[in-house]
């Protein structure tokens, strides 16, 4: 891997009143090794490969997590170029200084400002695993509020940002509050997000782990804040809308993808859970401002 890299500037993703930009991206074998003035957080959301960074090659996964500090130089490649090897990378990117305006709103928030903020003696990022699945869903929270631009969303973006370093906080000083058995979880989340369009019941998924069909549902709702059901609606729901921004199938197709035959349901859910129907989630994602993507900027989006 070539030690030379060119520095990517926050002012290419955002404009200096709300420095912060959340992408998913594929990573590719020609993306240069590049630095940036920014902090950015990383999450694998699929597949494996190799994440060349500083002076080191690591293997990662879905489920791996970064803090990637300015200057740190970097850059993924996938495993292979085989299909089953695509890797897939939430990218979290925000200005140096926007935590202290959101640390400066907490009363508690000084050890949380230091631990982002102080120098590492020996390596110029940190890495962690998201065993229980959270940073994930924070992930996917702050991607969905930033492609769908919805009331609100820069103070949604900020609150989910906030949440989330409070967990990569928590997992750095191994204060993460584990509920009894939740461990189970793990399978569970695994297989909802890889069988996510069928027809997957309570009792299906307790044989995974094993416990008693009510223990799971009583933990998953306090661990994850949602039932099951509403679980899998909102992942089947981020699924399409995925389908809606990337590929020109029709709508029935797409909901038929996810899990749902019932056209009529689908597009109620559709609106109940995005405020749009998918014909105008569509039509807003082709004509709302393109973000720097692929082939822009050196055809890097923080990778």
């Amino acid at each position: 891997m070539p030690v030379s890299s060119h520095t990517l500037k926050g002012g290419m993703y955002w404009k200096p009143e709300f420095p912060l930009f959340i992408s998913r991206e594929r990573e590719y074998f020609t993306l240069p090794i590049h630095n940036h003035d920014f902090v950015e957080i990383q999450y694998v959301a699929e597949g494996r490969g190799y994440h060349y960074i500083g002076d080191e090659r690591l293997h990662v996964e879905k489920g791996d997590m970064f803090i990637i500090p300015v200057g740190t130089r970097h850059v993924y490649r996938p495993a292979s170029p085989a299909p089953k090897d695509e890797l897939i990378v939430y990218n979290c990117l925000f200005a140096p200084e926007l935590t202290d305006r959101i640390w400066g709103a907490f009363p508690d928030a000084e050890p949380i400002r230091r631990w982002l903020s102080a120098a590492d003696g020996t390596k110029s990022y940190k890495r962690y695993r998201d065993a229980f699945h959270e940073g994930r869903m924070h992930m996917e929270a702050m991607h969905r509020e930033y492609k769908m631009k919805q009331p609100g969303y820069k103070t949604a973006l900020y609150a989910v940002l906030t949440r989330l370093l409070v967990y990569l906080y928590r997992l750095e000083t191994h204060a993460v509050s584990v509920l009894p058995a939740s461990g189970l979880l793990g399978p569970v989340l695994e297989y909802l997000e890889d069988h996510y369009a069928r027809a997957v019941t309570v009792n299906d998924l307790a044989r995974l782990v094993p416990a008693s069909p009510g223990y799971l549902q009583r933990i998953f709702k306090r661990a994850t804040g949602q039932t099951i059901t509403e679980y899998t609606q909102n992942l089947r729901i981020k699924k399409s809308m995925e389908l809606l921004a990337a590929t020109s199938l029709p709508v029935k197709d797409i909901a038929e993808k996810v899990g749902y035959r019932d056209l009529k349901f689908f597009y109620a859910l559709f609106r109940k859970k995005t405020g749009r129907s998918p014909g105008e989630y569509r039509k807003h994602h082709l004509t709302a401002p393109h973000e720097p993507v692929g082939g822009s900027n050196g055809g890097i989006v923080g990778g």
